[in-house]
């Protein structure tokens, strides 16, 4: 594993600098994993809350829709019934002019049937 040397000194020495320089670059690199997640951890609560604002948000245009939906339902459904009436209307005018041709007509045919 290690070079037998002179002195075993020095085969120390070098070990307990390459830990020495493992152990730091260990600790930087454990450093930097540290700030990476509280950055991550930021980011996270950023985004939580954007997005329960945002969910506030659909929430009052989902709402509003349903509203006007509702409200133009209720317009459409009273339009409906107007033309409903409308067309009864127009039905029964229609029947009672059909019934008085009838009558015109008899009355004609009696008419006529006098001379």
């Amino acid at each position: 594993m290690f070079k037998k040397t002179r002195s075993s000194n020095f085969d120390k020495s070098e070990l307990e600098v390459r830990v020495l320089k493992r152990t730091k670059d260990l600790e930087k690199r454990t450093k930097e994993l540290e700030r990476v997640k509280e950055d991550l951890e930021e980011a996270k609560a950023t985004l939580e809350i954007k997005v329960k604002a945002r969910t506030r948000e659909l929430e009052e245009v989902n709402k509003s829709l349903e509203e006007k939906v509702k409200e133009r339902t209720k317009a459409l459904e009273e339009r409906v019934n107007e033309l409903e009436r409308f067309y009864k209307l127009t039905l029964s005018r229609e029947l009672k002019m059909t019934e008085l041709k009838k009558e015109i007509m008899k009355l004609k045919g009696q008419r006529n049937y006098e001379r």
